[in-house]
């Protein structure tokens, strides 16, 4: 496929989606605020820009997927970009324990929509054909 149409492709897929999912978050925030249940809505702020780090890795997914060969999950990426990167998204807000990292950076809310894109990227750029 061609490089140019692949990047157009690639950027209007995370437009959309990003447009997408600032009507969705108004919705869920406004359902999380008349329910009283904030309990989603944290759990999904917390996963929400994970599709955009995928949508990130998909064009070198695709190229491997053309390959021959057997999948394979490359160790060293879960270990140590992608568990990580679940820790940051899941502890202080779904796994009430200490974090080993300030608060300051597990609360701030730009850091986490880059670990969430970092934790999508890093999940698909782990696989690897032999």
């Amino acid at each position: 496929m061609n490089s140019k149409k692949l990047v157009f492709m690639q950027s209007a897929a995370i437009f959309g989606y990003l447009v997408f999912i600032s009507i969705v978050t108004v919705k869920v925030q406004g359902t999380a605020l008349v329910t009283e249940n904030f309990y989603f809505y944290i759990i999904f702020s917390q996963f929400v820009y994970v599709p955009v780090g995928i949508i990130h890795a998909l064009p070198g997914f695709l190229s491997k997927w053309e390959k021959g060969g057997q999948w394979k999950w490359k160790k060293r990426y879960g270990f140590f970009f992608l568990f990580p990167t679940l820790y940051m998204m899941m502890v202080p807000y779904v796994i009430p324990v200490g974090s080993l990292f300030p608060n300051l950076l597990i609360t701030n809310p730009s850091v986490s929509s880059v670990i969430q894109v970092l934790c999508g990227y890093f999940l698909i750029k782990g696989f690897e054909k032999e």
